[in-house]
């Protein structure tokens, strides 16, 4: 007769150095989290929010890997009632965002191709004005209270207002409230101006 899987909790004990100092036997509840409980819950939060042309099995797989090494690291802290696996669907999440930036072609200075000829300090100047206003946003989420500025800043990162109702437990009509207060508020700071 075969046993029942440990708890996601049983199995996050023994998957933190600083509970178990076996290396294998950490690696045995890694492997038994995915089986058991992780992989499939994981891979089903990336399949309902990945609307990106990035596979969904490469999300599932940056994002296990990403969990891994935060925990190897010492990085992972427990939080009452907040199991491991929502832990692993907030990094799969910004796995998601992250490949929404790249389809936007957001790109840092360092990415930047090298521009050709004439062109070189028209768009250096566009490269800096560009980065000044998004530093002036930024700035801006700052000083709005925390939600509206939560809401704003999922906006940002490509996120719908279905998507972000969800995550936020909130109903469509407050996020959308937040989103358009929240942009008045901005344009009353005059970040652009």
């Amino acid at each position: 007769m075969r046993s029942r899987p440990e708890s996601d909790d049983a199995l996050t004990e023994r998957m933190l150095p600083s509970n178990n100092p076996d290396r294998a036997d950490r690696a045995v509840a890694w492997n038994e989290w995915q089986l058991h409980i992780g992989k499939a819950a994981v891979l089903k939060f990336i399949r309902l929010y990945n609307n990106t042309a990035e596979p969904d099995e490469d999300i599932l797989q940056e994002a296990l890997l990403t969990a891994f090494l935060e925990v190897e690291r010492g990085r992972y802290e427990r939080r009452a009632g907040i199991p491991f696996t929502a832990y692993v669907k907030g990094i799969a999440r910004n796995k998601i965002r992250e490949a929404r930036r790249r389809e936007r072609g957001v790109l840092s200075l360092e990415e930047l191709p090298e521009p050709a000829g004439d062109d070189l300090p028209r768009r250096l100047e566009a490269d800096v004005e560009h980065r000044l206003k998004h530093e002036a946003l930024r700035s801006g989420l700052g000083k709005l209270p925390s939600q509206r500025r939560t809401v704003l800043e999922r906006f940002i990162d490509g996120e719908s207002t279905a998507e972000i109702a969800a995550e936020l437990r909130m109903t469509e009509e407050l996020v959308r409230q937040h989103k358009s207060r929240g942009l008045r508020s901005l344009q009353q700071m005059e970040l652009f101006g």
